[in-house]
């Protein structure tokens, strides 16, 4: 294989862990430890959405707000320009604050996403639609532009919420739709269909990404060649840019890289911390991690970017002849 991206879409470590406080014990995960030791730092990556959409010539999408670009050419031109995302989302509440929970991004499930789409049409449109946007959520339409802070919910899982919501006055029509779609969830018949098929109730639909880009979008090298180019993965931008690239849709991530074949080039996002359970992060230091030591390791893979925590990072084949770099957890690496 030519070269393989990975990006670890929501795996973020908390802000204390940014600081010099010390933190829990890492779960062991030596396989990527070595991944981490061998790389090279190639920078910050504070938006990985508009990274991607500029490695991969897609200009134009890289400068849109990661909801309107993620509904180019899904949504029509008209809905797709003011798209927000509304991740479904589970909350938990503290004697001092509101914490989403640490898998609090819920997947729905295909038998469902239509249901909810009608009884949301039902109840708050025509203004404020939802539409299907995947496992990961929904788009809704029918916000005005706002100065509201947009915050990746991947960036407060296992956290209090209140710093990534801002201001109120910033955002007001967000803040009264938000509030307005968490009663409307509470007595909702489509939750009590959930709870009794034994999945997770909906708190909230977080809404983001509907505004400017975090972060801005980053310089990058000279764009990737699409030819031969295979994407896999869940999130709703994927399909954009197979769309923009005229190349097949995207695929879901499989369980383990030994199933990603041949000569390709290969995008694999990953949802470690709010994904399906194959890929939590035990499972990927034995069935992505460790096969990816091995290919590096043997020649068999020339390239490896892994993109996690803001951070982009880059292993070459036979890296390891780099044996003087000393040893370190992975978690102390995604602080440095």
């Amino acid at each position: 294989m030519r070269r393989l991206t990975l990006i670890l879409s929501d795996l973020y470590l908390p802000e204390d862990a940014e600081r010099d406080i010390p933190m829990p014990a890492a779960m062991p995960l030596p396989s990527f430890d070595w991944l981490l030791r061998f790389a090279r730092p190639r920078g910050k990556v504070a938006n990985w959405r508009a990274w991607l959409a500029a490695r991969l010539g897609c200009t134009e999408l890289s400068r849109l707000p990661p909801a309107q670009a993620a509904g180019r050419g899904l949504l029509p031109a008209e809905l797709a320009a003011s798209a927000w995302f509304a991740t479904p989302a589970q909350f938990e509440l503290r004697i001092d604050h509101v914490r989403l929970t640490d898998r609090g991004m819920l997947r729905i499930f295909e038998d469902e996403r239509a249901a909810w789409c009608e009884q949301f049409a039902r109840d708050f449109g025509p203004q404020y639609l939802l539409h299907d946007g995947g496992p990961r959520g929904f788009f809704l339409t029918g916000l005005a532009p706002t100065l509201a802070r947009s915050v990746d919910p991947a960036r407060v899982l296992g956290s209090d919420i209140t710093k990534a919501l801002g201001p109120v006055r910033a955002g007001l029509e967000n803040f009264r739709l938000a509030t307005e779609i968490e009663l409307w969830l509470h007595a909702s018949p489509l939750n009590l269909a959930r709870e009794r098929a034994h999945r997770p109730r909906i708190s909230s639909m977080w809404l983001w990404g509907g505004n400017e880009p975090e972060g801005g979008v980053p310089p990058v090298d000279p764009p990737q060649s699409a030819f031969g180019l295979d994407l896999l993965g869940e999130d709703p931008l994927l399909a954009a840019l197979a769309r923009e690239l005229a190349i097949a849709l995207p695929r879901a991530a499989p369980d383990a890289f030994d199933v990603v074949a041949g000569d390709a080039t290969v995008i694999a996002e990953l949802s470690s911390m709010s994904g399906e359970q194959r890929h939590a992060l035990p499972r990927l230091e034995s069935n992505w991690f460790a096969p990816l030591r091995h290919a590096l390791e043997r020649g068999d893979l020339a390239t490896l970017d892994i993109v996690v925590n803001d951070r982009w990072f880059e292993i070459t084949a036979r890296s390891s002849w780099r044996f003087w770099r000393r040893r370190r957890g992975w978690l102390t690496t995604l602080k440095a």
